[in-house]
């Protein structure tokens, strides 16, 4: 493919449009028309931000908006935006007929009103459009992002939850409970100004929150269904790490299964044929990964263990929260969507220390 890909960044002097942007930037097929951010109109990003400068986009300028006929005008269009805001957003615009849409927020990732409304607190202002997005999780949806123009791109926990229990839940095994306990770095909550985030609140410091009804759990409880055949109640209790940046998920599942030798012998197996054609996700079998192994690039590792005294499969499960659990993915998501290679713009180098 020699065509350039024309994008629209909404929202995008975030965490997350910042990494979008770096990424973009060493995407050979990228060309950013247009990023918008309100607060910071006019400015250019490489005068905000030094080290990239000299790059790609370091001459572009941020604006406040742009027309419906500019939107329409893009092959892509990524919103990173926060709740409630992508619908809104969509709705102003009015139709897109050839652009296709990733919405990195949170407005279209579940498929029922009702729920969304359940989960959010609020109507939704797109009902109609819920079933055209695609939930954009390619390991699990590949075949339909392929065929997709609007993309809900999963949360960052969902995505670290879902990638550890998919070959699980598609397996024949049976499951009694799911306890899901989860620990984040401060940039997944993005640029808010609340005394928890700060630094005097945060460093040196560690605790739960939101523990009874985290917004998340609908999107969760929605796709294990799809992959279980059934519904399943998720106990999920996220956390505030003092770091900036990381998810890890440890997932308690209690099987129902005589013995432990079966689960044991056949473990490997089941992860390693699920995941054997994804390039971004490694199974690490008993070996547990660490936040580190994942930072600044856009995998998810997996390790497991049975504990054959409790009869309780645990799930642990790594990953950058600002890029395969949020603007990496939603790279991914384009590259099946326009057809390039899943791995275009994706070969990052991590962050070791």
């Amino acid at each position: 493919m020699e065509k350039k890909i024309d994008i629209g960044i909404v929202g995008g002097s975030g965490y997350t449009g910042m990494e979008l942007l770096k990424i973009l930037g060493r995407h050979k097929y990228s060309n950013i028309c247009f990023i918008t951010s309100r607060s910071r109109e006019g400015k250019k990003i490489g005068g905000l931000y030094p080290a990239l400068k000299e790059e790609k986009y370091g001459s572009l300028a941020f604006t406040s908006g742009h027309s419906a006929d500019d939107h329409a005008a893009m092959d892509v269009l990524f919103l990173c935006l926060p709740p409630h805001s992508s619908m809104k957003y969509l709705a102003e615009i009015g139709s897109l007929k050839k652009t296709a849409v990733i919405d990195i927020g949170s407005d279209f990732r579940i498929n029922d009103p009702l729920e969304y409304e359940k989960w959010y607190g609020s109507r939704h202002m797109l009902p109609e459009m819920l079933q055209d997005f695609t939930y954009g999780l390619p390991e699990i949806n590949r075949e339909k992002i392929i065929k997709s123009r609007y993309i809900a791109n999963p949360g960052c926990y969902p995505t670290s939850i879902l990638l550890g229990l998919a070959p699980l839940l598609k397996s024949s095994y049976k499951i009694d409970s799911i306890i899901v306990d989860s620990k984040s770095g401060v940039s997944g909550a993005g640029r808010k100004l609340k005394e928890m985030y700060l630094f005097g609140s945060i460093d040196n410091n560690f605790y739960a929150y939101s523990p009874a009804g985290h917004r998340h759990i609908g999107e969760m409880e929605q796709e294990i269904e799809k992959l279980a055949g059934h519904r399943l109640q998720l106990d999920f209790t996220p956390h505030l790490l003092p770091v900036s940046r990381g998810i890890f998920s440890t997932i308690y599942c209690s099987m129902v299964q005589d013995g432990s030798k079966g689960i044991q012998d056949s473990l490997e197996g089941l992860y390693e044929n699920f995941y054997s054609r994804s390039r971004f996700v490694r199974y690490m079998g008993n070996n547990i990964p660490a936040m580190k192994d994942t930072l600044g690039t856009n995998l998810c590792m997996i390790g497991t263990a049975y504990d054959s005294r409790t009869g309780t499969l645990k799930i642990f499960s790594t990953l950058d929260n600002l890029v395969k659990g949020a603007a990496g993915q939603a790279v991914q998501n384009m590259n099946l969507a326009l057809g390039l290679e899943e791995q275009e713009g994706l070969d990052l180098n991590g962050i070791f220390s």
